[in-house]
């Protein structure tokens, strides 16, 4: 059975992948999300030393779910490696970003509440490369904001 969250009423059952994102060399396979989503859910592939530049998500509690390949964290002020099997919990406010260790590696995100998804997809449809202006719009509606670079040992 394969379930597609409707966008006005997202439907119980097996996600399945409805739309799909790249930014910061991320592929992302959104799973759940759309404004009536409860969350967000996304599969994403980090390439090798790319990821997520350090950021602060104001409204958004995530849970990282790592499930292959070795990724560098960043929580805080504090850096954490990390491997298939790990969990990580970031609350919404706290400083945050990763990378790819010597490989690819996968990662499942639930974000809470949905908004995440969107915001990889208007990154994606940006232009590469990006305006900085046009970075700093996206992030302001989507309530993130990019504070440095790709996290790196």
């Amino acid at each position: 059975m394969d379930i597609t969250p409707h966008p006005t009423s997202p439907a119980s059952g097996v996600l399945s992948s409805h739309a799909t994102a790249r930014f910061s060399g991320i592929d992302a396979e959104i799973l759940l999300g759309g404004e009536a989503a409860p969350m967000t859910v996304m599969a994403m592939t980090v390439q090798p030393d790319q990821g997520a530049p350090a950021h602060i998500s104001f409204e958004e509690d995530k849970v990282f779910c790592i499930s292959e390949g070795r990724l560098l964290f960043l929580i805080g002020a504090q850096k954490i490696e990390v491997k298939a099997g790990d969990r990580l919990f970031v609350a919404k406010g706290v400083t945050h970003g990763f990378s790819a260790m010597g490989g690819v590696a996968r990662v499942m995100l639930v974000s809470t509440p949905a908004r995440h998804d969107r915001f990889f997809q208007a990154m994606d449809a940006l232009p590469v490369p990006h305006d900085l202006n046009d970075v700093q719009s996206v992030c302001e509606t989507f309530g993130q904001a990019i504070v440095g670079p790709v996290v790196s040992s």
